[in-house]
């Protein structure tokens, strides 16, 4: 899992390497960490399973639209998800892929963002745990769905920080053969490298 997160890490790194010269000044490199409270939503009637904090880490290549506030930002993220119930955790953790179209507003030293757009979601690891016992859910599937989120960009001198709230929410259910589709409220920071 830590393999294949680096892997991800690096490929961003590259992009941002290889990315033509005069396009190069319009794209950035950064590292993103945050806190998810997963859920499952469209679950079955009576089931009302708690949030399951997890880690949200990984990195991002924004590269801007020329004379226009938008740019294309794909990510890559190790990202948990999940829910608790009744003393159980099912731990659903996804090397996510995320492409998202990013409106950025009043440039300045604090520029207010918006985005959008369709994730990929690898199943790294699949268990339910509870009572000292864990056993591993072969039947988690590939997540897909979507993410909208909002945030602000710091400029911190040579430097940029961000900051920000996305919802994520899967169209796919989670688990092959049972109803509920992974989302996650997410608090998020990063910083330009």
């Amino acid at each position: 899992m830590k393999k294949l997160l680096a892997l991800s890490i690096t490929a961003l790194l590259c992009l941002s390497f290889l990315t033509p010269q005069k396009t190069h000044a319009q794209a950035s490199f950064g590292l993103r960490a945050g806190l998810n409270f997963a859920n499952i939503n469209d679950r079955p009637d009576g089931f009302e399973p708690d949030n399951r904090t997890g880690v949200m880490i990984g990195g991002y290549l924004n590269v801007k639209v020329p004379m226009s506030p938008i740019s294309i930002q794909p990510e890559a993220l190790y990202s948990q998800k999940g829910y608790e119930s009744g003393g159980a955790t099912l731990k659903l953790d996804y090397l996510e892929i995320p492409v998202l179209a990013k409106f950025s507003f009043a440039p300045g030293p604090v520029q207010p963002h918006v985005y959008f757009g369709p994730y990929a979601g690898i199943v790294l690891n699949s268990e339910a745990s509870g009572n000292g016992v864990s056993v591993d859910v072969d039947n988690a599937q590939t997540d897909f769905g979507g993410v909208i989120g909002a945030g602000a960009d710091l400029n911190a001198g040579i430097t940029k920080l961000n900051v920000g709230l996305r919802y994520s929410f899967g169209l796919v259910d989670a688990i092959d053969g049972a109803q509920g589709k992974n989302s996650a409220l997410s608090i998020v920071a990063g910083i330009d490298l």
